[in-house]
């Protein structure tokens, strides 16, 4: 059989090739020199018994067979990856793993600080690494490299696996010194006030909140635009700004003791915040393991 002829490290490097069309660039990801990626092609080539890429000016393009294995090369490393990572653990214990998660600050916050508490507790040798939703980001998750992602349903494929974390509501945050204090915050002067929101720059960005701003059709002025939820009430002390934030959200900016809270004029949806993985990783126990206990610490808080 051919497969026994095949070096399964070569498919990681052909991966790459197809990402970057640079052998340098192909090099510097996978953390190999450039010799090594140039020898792991030449293997590559011989085994396939085809030049996979050619050089077209400066980047490299993949040849008829080339692009023929195209969609079937990176879901397969991504399988493997999964594979590797597979073990007959029982319980989270007697891991000893990292596992990457895409969330936002306010997830981070308000969710997986209490996943990375609990987990001291009982399983302390498994930690996390949470980073920011960014084009990387996203593409590292789509290639198996991140294990999970948590946000609203819109920001996961369909092909996606997912499952309801938390939910919250919302509450709108002004400063003392505003005159919505004394009158009340009626949905006109809501309406009128200069918003602080956010975006991530990342696809369409917006959170449930803009979204469902402009699903409504309504026109507010927006006086500043952030990628961190937990940033934003410091964009309200000693102006006349407005910023609807997250119930859960709240308890993290008691220090700042010039702002007042109100209940949205009008009705805000909840927010759902989903756990979300690639199908592959329904076959790595550990991730299961995992999954199921965020899933577990999502109900608790």
């Amino acid at each position: 059989m051919h497969l026994e002829k095949l070096d399964l490290n070569l498919l990681v490097v052909i991966d790459a090739l197809f990402r970057t069309s640079s052998v340098t660039d192909a090099a510097a990801e996978l953390n190999l020199t450039q010799s090594a990626v140039s020898s792991a092609l030449k293997r590559a080539r011989a085994h396939f018994e085809d030049e996979i890429f050619f050089y077209d000016g400066q980047r490299m393009s993949p040849t008829p067979f080339g692009q023929s294995i195209a969609g079937i090369v990176p879901e397969m490393v991504t399988r493997l990856r999964a594979l590797s990572r597979m073990r007959a653990t029982t319980d989270l214990v007697s891991l000893n793993r990292q596992f990457t998660v895409i969330a936002s600050d306010y997830v981070a916050a308000v969710c997986l600080s209490a996943v990375s508490k609990r987990l001291s507790q009982v399983a302390p040798d498994v930690s996390l690494a949470v980073v920011p939703f960014s084009e990387d980001s996203m593409d590292r998750f789509h290639r198996g490299k991140i294990d999970f992602m948590i946000g609203p349903s819109y920001w996961s494929a369909a092909s996606y696996k997912r499952a309801a974390l938390f939910e919250d509501g919302f509450e709108c945050i002004v400063c003392k010194t505003n005159p919505v204090c004394k009158t009340g915050l009626t949905f006109e002067k809501f309406q009128d006030s200069p918003h602080v929101v956010t975006n991530f720059f990342v696809g369409e960005g917006k959170s449930h909140f803009e979204n469902w701003l402009d699903e409504q059709n309504f026109d507010i002025k927006i006086v500043a635009s952030l990628p961190s939820f937990v940033v934003l009430p410091h964009y309200i002390s000693g102006t006349a700004n407005i910023a609807t934030i997250h119930k859960r959200l709240l308890s993290q900016i008691g220090h700042l003791k010039d702002l007042v809270c109100f209940d949205p004029p009008c009705d805000i949806p909840p927010l759902t915040e989903y756990l979300t993985w690639k199908e592959h990783q329904e076959f790595d126990v550990e991730a299961t393991l995992m999954r199921e206990f965020m899933l577990e610490i999502g109900k608790s808080i």
